[in-house]
């Protein structure tokens, strides 16, 4: 009946994941979508050359779950490279992402699927994440708009740039095949790039407000280096859909970074400041999941100082939920 059912009939949600060397969590993932009370789905897994048995362990899984279509690249492609791999696979209506690492609640795809249901304009979706330890233990909680109409609005006003939970996302298959897929010169901030085309193209954008993943927080510092690439990605993937929102061609990558190297010292202190807001939030979560609860108050006390307007919606959200 598997086989048929592959051959005969199209899905309604085709699960996409790209894994590399993603032991020792990649089973509770894969398996956090086989125990999903929603059943109408595939699951799309591409692995990027992968040297630690991740792929031989999905593919023993997928013997006995014809759902489950696992293809392997004999070279990494890198993130986005995976996913669009992958993305010309999936063949149902909606596309939900997954990371090989975090775990998706049992009604993730049947509360998603109501939602979407009861917003039948909403072309992209997400949801809230408990933040978990390598052990699995809830340390934490995730905060992220829109969650109405009006602030999506709002954010397309403002030229915001939207921040969902990637691995929470569910997506409409023609919109996303439509615009593309994901663009690797944006990696590791390819997400942030992808939303603002998405609503671009006509796709509203709403997360619902419902915890529905359990999202892997890794031990461990933030490197500077590592925070800068990622939000320098950012704010050029941001800086390109106001571009194409004023009907002007996207600033290309040396032009963005010529840009911010010659730009007036109180526009390069102003980005300092935002940046290491975020570097001091994201850090504070990661030294609190380890114990270290003082020097994670202190570096939530640097990114409220450096910018509240960033922080304390944060750190309220996550209180009051």
């Amino acid at each position: 009946m598997g086989e048929k059912y592959m051959q005969d009939k199209q899905p309604l949600i085709s699960v996409l994941m790209s894994v590399k060397n993603g032991l020792p969590y990649v089973r509770g993932t894969v398996e956090s979508i086989l125990a999903q009370t929603a059943t109408d789905w595939e699951f799309v897994i591409v692995d990027n050359a992968s040297t630690d048995g991740s792929a031989e362990l999905i593919e023993r899984i997928a013997r006995n779950e014809p759902r489950i279509r696992l293809f392997r690249n004999p070279a990494d492609l890198g993130h986005s490279g995976g996913l669009n791999r992958g993305l010309a696979e999936c063949r149902g209506v909606w596309v939900a992402r997954l990371d090989a690492d975090d775990i998706a609640m049992p009604d993730r795809f049947e509360r998603q699927l109501e939602f979407l249901r009861e917003n039948s304009d909403v072309k992209v979706t997400s949801c809230l994440a408990l933040y978990i330890n390598t052990q699995g233990e809830t340390v934490g909680k995730t905060y992220s708009e829109p969650a109405t109409r009006e602030t999506f609005q709002r954010y397309l006003r403002e030229n915001l740039a939207f921040g969902l939970l990637h691995p929470g996302a569910m997506v409409d298959r023609e919109l996303f095949v439509k615009i593309g897929g994901y663009r690797a010169a944006y990696d590791p901030a390819n997400d942030t790039d992808l939303w603002g085309r998405l609503a671009d193209a006509g796709g509203v954008i709403l997360v619902q407000q419902e915890y529905l993943m359990k999202y892997r927080v890794h031990g461990g510092s933030i490197t500077s280096q590592s925070f800068e690439r990622l939000r320098t990605k950012y704010q050029w993937a941001r800086d390109c859909m106001r571009a194409r929102r004023k009907g002007l061609p996207e600033p290309t990558w040396e032009d963005y970074v010529a840009a911010r190297r010659n730009a007036p010292w109180w526009k390069r202190l102003n980005r300092w400041r935002k940046t290491n807001a975020r570097k001091f939030y994201r850090q504070s979560a990661q030294d609190l999941i380890s114990n270290h609860t003082f020097r994670a108050a202190f570096e939530v006390f640097l990114a409220m100082l450096l910018q509240p307007s960033y922080a304390a919606p944060r750190l309220l959200g996550q209180i009051h939920r």
